[in-house]
């Protein structure tokens, strides 16, 4: 398994009148999550775009557990357990300073070949990656 934490601290606009932040907001730190291991183990979007291959959501699905709240300082844990073929699976966790788990899901992305519009296989560069630090 790869993991990697991001830290982020709720923003004021990501809340509603009670302070609580609204569940569209957690995808986004899912995504905040995924930017961020890609870019700390080599692999940016930008290298997967630069090479022609782009990269939609197909599935997002999250478990709201216990709501954020303005202010909180969340880590937002992100796991790849499997090497990618046509499609890649992110796992997360969301958790609050005191450690408590406040969401978890997952989101399924496609890599798709941008001139086509047609499915592809991951990018070797990609898979190469995660299989060393899968240590496969």
């Amino acid at each position: 398994m790869i993991s990697y934490t991001s830290k982020i601290t709720v923003r004021y606009y990501e809340t509603d009148q009670m302070g609580v932040v609204h569940h569209s907001n957690y995808i986004r730190y899912f995504e905040t999550g995924r930017e961020e291991m890609m870019e700390h183990y080599g692999v940016p979007y930008v290298e997967t775009e630069r090479q022609g291959i782009i990269m939609p959501v197909h599935s997002v699905h999250c478990d709201y557990i216990f709501p954020a709240h303005y202010g909180e300082a969340l880590s937002v844990v992100t796991r790849l357990e499997e090497i990618p073929r046509s499609r890649i699976t992110f796992l997360y966790e969301i958790y609050n300073s005191s450690e408590v788990l406040l969401a978890k899901g997952s989101v399924v992305l496609a890599f798709v070949d941008r001139s086509s519009g047609r499915p592809v296989r991951a990018p070797r560069f990609l898979t190469e990656v995660i299989e060393k630090l899968l240590n496969l």
